[in-house]
């Protein structure tokens, strides 16, 4: 198919950084706020860092790149970056450990149905919990399981998120394998206007906090991005 709009970069320098909805905050701590988020973008890779401050909290990094353009409702979408974790995570790091790190493809239907679509991945690191290394998947209201789990090293992995939303298919290939579940979504939300905006984003949320002892932050690094827009309609 004809490619319509083609974006890259080697960093996340320009995008959005935007404090998410997975957060908790202890009652002897402030509300979560972007404060305790950050981005660092550096020349060939950008650091997602959350819990900045190692408050007694878990905090959600959002940084997206969006584009307002109603024909995304119509193209077929294809996403990547690489994504690495830079530390060695361990129930014995107190320094850095963290919950989840997450990514997604979206377009919100802002003109007609007022609904998100696209596809999601989210992969447990926490070294604590039962579904350590676990690949999950957004179904629209809930994350549920890809059925395969990635083991966390100091290696880069690719993500690759394809997006057909006329056919209502969604599809998550990571370092080269492509899972044949289609995972797309269509997520009901609120106040998120009135225009067709494609948003493809990464994530990390950091690891939610140990009853005593020293707080960890998070932090994950991505690089090499890429988004290709295309589409078979002769104009």
């Amino acid at each position: 198919m004809p490619i319509t709009r083609s974006e890259s970069g080697a960093n996340l320098n320009n995008w959005v950084v935007n404090l998410g909805d997975g957060n908790y905050a202890a009652p002897s701590e402030n509300p979560v706020s972007i404060a305790d988020i950050k981005t660092v973008n550096r020349t060939k890779k950008s650091t997602l860092k959350a819990n900045v401050l190692n408050r007694i909290i878990m905090a959600h990094n959002i940084t997206y790149h969006k584009i307002v353009d109603p024909i995304a409702m119509t193209n077929t979408h294809v996403a990547i970056y690489k994504m690495k974790i830079p530390y060695v995570i361990s129930t014995s790091n107190v320094d850095f450990n963290g919950q989840t790190v997450e990514g997604g493809l979206f377009v919100w239907d802002g003109l007609s149905t007022q609904l998100d679509y696209g596809l999601a991945f989210q992969w447990v690191i926490n070294p604590f919990d039962v579904d350590y290394k676990k690949i999950r998947y957004w179904d629209g209201s809930s994350w549920q399981s890809l059925g395969v789990s990635l083991a966390p090293d100091n290696k880069y992995h690719t993500i690759e998120f394809y997006l057909d939303i006329p056919n209502s298919e969604a599809y998550l290939k990571i370092d080269n394998i492509t899972y044949p579940q289609n995972v797309f979504s269509e997520t009901p939300k609120i106040g998120f206007g009135i225009t067709v905006d494609a948003r493809f984003q990464a994530e990390t949320i950091s690891i939610f906090p140990p009853e005593t002892g020293t707080i960890p932050s998070q932090k994950v690094n991505f690089k090499d991005w890429s988004w290709e827009w295309s589409n078979d309609i002769i104009i």
